[in-house]
């Protein structure tokens, strides 16, 4: 079971090296560049990714959103720079529990009549892969020519685009860790609906936990009620930290939800004499 944050983080750094190269590249570079690419689910062109879209909608009704723990480049953008809070004292703080926002879903609606209208600045900024293309393009004339020439900016307004976005993602994720994941991104928020109803969630054993509160601690979505053994599993990213990290192994990655061991409540049975 702990071996599950390991292989994560592996297939995270491969998959973002890879959307590295295939922004810069193109998909057509190699077959690496091809995979990137060919995994990513655009919400606002559904016709062009709608193979990786349906088994997505799989893996997410199976595990959860193990495409923002593995194959999403902003989530691993934003995992990296999280770790920034333990450099900045102020953002050395731990994790707390959160609870959800609805903006998410305000923010999911006002994306899809956008993208129905045809406003292509607003998917530049919001959906997962344009904004990764986004940030590569800061660092790439003929990359943030090709993305923002649709909105009417040349290559310099597009790298300034560009860094801004990263600077803004990367100050959200010290100071909040997956808050864009959770809260803003509405492929995030799509997926989060399928996988509050997944097979396989993360789950604490009331009998195991100590109330540690370590998985709170570290949890990037802010989704672990420790006292309550409450995870909301529609905003966990799957990255297992609590999994891996949990002294008890009390918090684990199943199929089926844990009830008390030990009876709290039992009914007498009485029997009359004669």
């Amino acid at each position: 079971m702990k071996q599950l944050r390991t292989i994560r983080i592996i297939l995270a750094l491969l998959f973002l090296a890879s959307s590295v190269a295939a922004v810069l590249l193109g998909p057509a570079a190699c077959p690496i560049t091809r995979i990137a690419r060919g995994s990513q689910v655009l919400l606002c062109s559904l016709g062009a990714s709608a193979g990786a879209s349906l088994i997505w909608l799989l893996l997410t009704l199976m595990f959860g959103r193990i495409y923002c723990a593995t194959v999403c480049p902003v989530g691993t953008f934003s995992d990296i720079f999280m770790r920034l809070r333990q450099v900045f004292p102020r953002s050395r703080r731990k994790f707390s529990y959160a609870h959800a926002k609805r903006v998410r879903y305000h923010i999911l609606l006002i994306y899809a009549i956008c993208t129905l209208a045809g406003i292509t600045a607003v998917t530049l900024m919001l959906d997962p892969w344009n904004i990764f293309t986004d940030i590569v393009g800061a660092a790439s004339p003929h990359v943030a020519a090709a993305q923002w020439k649709a909105v009417g900016l040349g290559a310099l307004s597009g790298m300034v685009a560009g860094a801004a976005i990263a600077v803004v993602l990367a100050v959200l994720a010290a100071l909040r860790g997956r808050e864009f994941c959770t809260t803003v991104c509405p492929l995030g928020t799509v997926l989060g609906m399928l996988s509050d109803c997944a097979l396989y969630h993360i789950e604490i054993n009331p009998d195991k936990c100590t109330s540690c509160g370590l998985c709170e601690d570290v949890c990037r979505a802010s989704c672990i009620k420790t006292v309550s053994r409450y995870v909301d599993n529609s905003r966990c990213v799957r990255c297992f930290d609590c999994v891996a990290l949990c002294p008890e192994e009390a918090i684990k990655f199943q199929p089926n939800r844990n009830r008390p061991a030990t009876p709290l409540m039992r009914r007498v049975k009485t029997t009359s004499k004669t």
